[in-house]
């Protein structure tokens, strides 16, 4: 796999786990319409959506993005 292939393979993963992130605090078809604005591949996007025991673990380099956190709506949690 060429260099090329492993970041544009990591960018795909960013943007699928922020697609799931804004399927969490927002709604299906925000997250779907992220993912295809970004270029995921249709059936990539119908795999993270409708089977969410076949999506992939996060690595390491996602558990620090921001990817992971998704901001907040505006409400506090004391």
């Amino acid at each position: 796999m060429s260099e090329r292939q492993k970041r544009s393979d990591i960018d795909t993963a960013k943007v699928v786990t922020r697609g799931i992130n804004i399927l969490a605090v927002r709604n299906r078809f925000l997250a779907q319409n992220y993912m295809r604005i970004n270029h995921v591949p249709q059936g990539v996007i119908e795999r993270v959506l409708d089977r969410p025991c076949a999506r992939r673990a996060t690595s390491a380099e996602q558990l620090i993005s921001e990817a992971i956190v998704p901001s907040s709506s505006g409400t506090r949690r004391d």
